[in-house]
């Protein structure tokens, strides 16, 4: 694994955690969120829980739980 690799790999993981975007891209020291994205590689599964809150928030149906 090498250093680029690992970089990709820690943007992934502190998005995936929850950590405010802002947060990852002073992290990384990009002045585009555009460019932190190219280094984001979320899981698919991932993407369908954002999707699924986002929706459930839309229709006034949010219901929190502990993993977010």
């Amino acid at each position: 694994m090498g250093l680029h690799c690992l970089r990709h790999s820690y943007v992934t993981h502190l998005i995936e955690a929850g950590y405010d975007p802002a947060f990852v891209q002073t992290q990384l020291g990009h002045s585009h969120a555009s460019t932190t994205g190219l280094y984001t590689s979320v899981s698919a599964d991932f993407k369908q829980r954002t999707v699924q809150r986002m929706i459930a928030r839309r229709l006034g149906t949010v219901t929190e739980t502990a993993d977010g």
